[in-house]
């Protein structure tokens, strides 16, 4: 089953930020450390800006085109400054996260 994960305060979706900060500051490493396993192979670099906000950037992949492709797979993020940003909300779940990782891995093909 697909998910939609909306990482995008844009989104007329997003919930807005995580109530909990200890549980946000979980997620947000949560997704740092799972985008960074990729590394190796060209999600780099990966931040955490700030509690609940993560960029990354796929080597050799524009950032809007990225950003349109995790769309089409239910994952809605930002693109700008030439890094995707995924901003966590207070519907964010650690499952979500990994899911957000296979997608994103899957552009790395």
């Amino acid at each position: 089953m697909k998910r939609t994960v909306i990482l995008d305060p844009t989104h007329p979706d997003w919930t807005g930020p995580q109530a909990d900060p200890v549980l946000c500051r979980r997620l947000t490493g949560h997704l740092a450390a799972r985008l960074r396993e990729y590394t190796e192979e060209g999600i780099t670099p990966v931040d955490i800006l700030r509690d609940g906000l993560v960029s990354a950037r796929i080597d050799g992949v524009d950032p809007d085109q990225a950003a349109s492709a995790l769309a089409r797979r239910r994952v809605f993020c930002q693109s700008r400054q030439g890094s995707l940003f995924f901003s966590i909300g207070a519907d964010t779940s650690f499952e979500d996260l990994d899911y957000v990782q296979a997608v994103v891995a899957e552009l790395l093909g």
